[in-house]
């Protein structure tokens, strides 16, 4: 299967931090516009903006999605702090509960699950094209169905402890599933997940483990000479060069009486910049990336390049969420591709008005006016 034909469709989230009541991202509300019709792919929302008011919710929905990374993989567990305040303070004893729903080519997977904390499972369900493949309740153990081949052998002893680790989990962890078993789908696309944010560090969630420090990635992976050049595209002119030191290597800055270490000289938002580059070296091997305040550090002209560049990648699912309204334009997005957050809903702009929206439209002076209903 292409790795493009794999996409999120819908995500729900309840009693989860900030979001008390349900809130559903539906990627599947497209209209017939029939300009840049790269930001949407098989009638779901390929290159996804976000927009809200500060304390709103834009990166608990990032932290929200990226619960299935965190409770079906072991990376990225750095960022486990992030999970602490888990429930809504106003309804802590009720779990928390995650519903995604994934399109793999033109088969549609449901996957739910419910917890107690971050490391605890209460519930979990998964069904494709209708059919249930398993549903576990974590209370009452006895009344599982697992409808998966590949398990019917398998030894479930950890139900004799509190090991209360997902289900799916432990199935593809202890069995050899075939690539189009519904598990096998579902971890392929897990497994591509990334979160990012610049805003106060490098900051990630999935695609990796551990931490890697920008430095290392660029020589390692061979592209001083095209971080040069890409940052060469963007105005900003540096003679790169390799430095090693004992602290390991580093990037270094070329001048005329001498060189400079390029860690101490670059500005913030150079720095920013710096940051997406890297994760750019592997968006080949992501399908869907949840890139949190990207933009908080660019020039606005340099933040649409970039968002351009995301809506040029066919096979590659984006959600940013960003405070520049300039972005707002028909001229390289959509409004059924432009979202809304505020408290406990989040819908796109096409469904924030009666207006019927048109290509000629200037959105961001509609934006500015007030005529989208938070």
């Amino acid at each position: 299967m292409h790795k493009g034909d794999i996409m999120l469709r819908k995500f729900k989230v309840r009693n989860f931090r900030g979001f008390k009541d349900e809130i559903e991202f539906d990627l599947t509300k497209i209209n017939d516009y029939q300009f840049n019709k790269q930001c949407v792919k098989n009638s779901i929302g390929k290159n996804i903006l976000i927009y809200g008011k500060n304390g709103v919710g834009k990166s608990n929905l990032g932290f929200a999605l990226f619960d299935i990374v965190m409770t079906l993989t072991d990376k990225s567990r750095q960022m486990i702090e992030k999970y602490s305040n888990y429930k809504n303070l106003d309804n802590a004893d009720e779990d928390v509960e995650f519903k995604y729903e994934f399109q793999f080519g033109k088969d549609i997977l449901y996957y739910e699950y419910r917890k107690k904390n971050i490391e605890t499972m209460s519930y979990e369900k998964l069904i494709y094209n209708d059919k249930l493949i398993l549903e576990y309740d974590f209370n009452d153990k006895s009344k599982k169905i697992i409808n998966i081949r590949e398990a019917k052998n398998l030894n479930w002893k950890y139900e004799d402890t509190n090991n209360n680790i997902s289900v799916v989990k432990y199935i593809v962890n202890n069995t050899i599933l075939s690539p189009e078993n519904p598990l096998s789908l579902l971890m392929d696309f897990v497994n591509s997940m990334l979160w990012f944010r610049s805003v106060k560090s490098n900051e990630y969630i999935g695609l990796k483990n551990g931490t890697e420090s920008l430095n290392d990635i660029i020589i390692k992976n061979e592209k001083l000479k095209d971080f040069e050049q890409f940052l060469k595209e963007y105005g900003i002119n540096y003679k790169l060069t390799q430095l090693q030191n004992s602290s390991g290597n580093e990037i270094g800055i070329k001048f005329k009486n001498g060189v400079g270490n390029f860690n101490t000289i670059i500005s913030t938002g150079t720095e920013s910049l710096w940051l997406y580059y890297c994760w750019k070296i592997f968006f080949n091997d992501i399908k869907f990336v949840y890139m949190d305040e990207f933009d908080a550090n660019y020039h606005f002209e340099l933040s649409a390049e970039i968002i351009k560049f995301l809506n040029e990648q066919e096979d590659l699912q984006s959600i940013v969420t960003t405070h520049n309204v300039s972005l707002m334009s028909n001229k390289i997005t959509r409004p059924d591709c432009v979202f809304i957050i505020s408290e406990n809903r989040i819908n796109n702009l096409s469904n924030c008005t009666e207006k019927e929206l048109r290509e000629a439209h200037n959105i961001e002076k509609l934006y500015r006016e007030g005529s989208f209903t938070e």
